[in-house]
């Protein structure tokens, strides 16, 4: 007797395939140029995983987060960019024209804020560790290089940021 046992899988996801590679080599040259002067390929890792957070921002809510991904004693269910992050997105808004265009694309025609926020979640890094849960549920890939430390974008000179539809 020959037994089978199917597995799923689910594949992994692909974030620039979001936007065209011209956008995303101009992204790259903008977070390299304008935010932060890093090499090509750490840049270009930057931007995918903003897209990640992005597209991981469209179609969740906050409202109703999917079951088991919020950390313990969390209260606030908004997701937050890392400070890593946060740079590449910033990037992106300025070209307001191709980010309104993408969250479009992303949301059915809505657009996707970056709104300040300060809050114990934020401030304690639950928030990212909402965020990183949210990514990999959507079936985004995560690279722990830029959310490892827990620390939401501007936690220590100003407020956190969030993304809302």
């Amino acid at each position: 007797m020959t037994t089978i046992t199917e597995t799923a899988e689910t594949a992994v996801r692909n974030p620039r395939e979001l936007i065209s590679p011209d956008l995303f080599n101009t992204l790259v040259e903008r977070v390299r140029k304008e935010y932060v002067k890093v090499a090509r390929w750490y840049a270009e890792l930057m931007v995918e995983q903003m897209l990640c957070f992005l597209a991981t921002t469209a179609s969740y809510d906050p409202s109703s987060p999917p079951a088991g991904i919020a950390p313990d004693g969390m209260v606030f269910m908004h997701l937050t960019p890392s400070e890593e992050i946060d740079d590449a997105y910033h990037a992106f808004l300025d070209l307001t024209k191709d980010y309104r265009e993408t969250c479009e694309g992303l949301t059915g025609g809505r657009f996707i804020d970056h709104v300040p926020v300060s809050n114990s979640d934020i401030v304690s890094g639950r928030s990212v560790a909402l965020t990183v849960a949210a990514m990999r549920n959507a079936g985004w890939p995560v690279d722990e290089r830029f959310w490892a430390t827990g620390v939401s974008c501007c936690t220590d000179i100003c407020q956190g940021r969030v993304a809302t539809i």
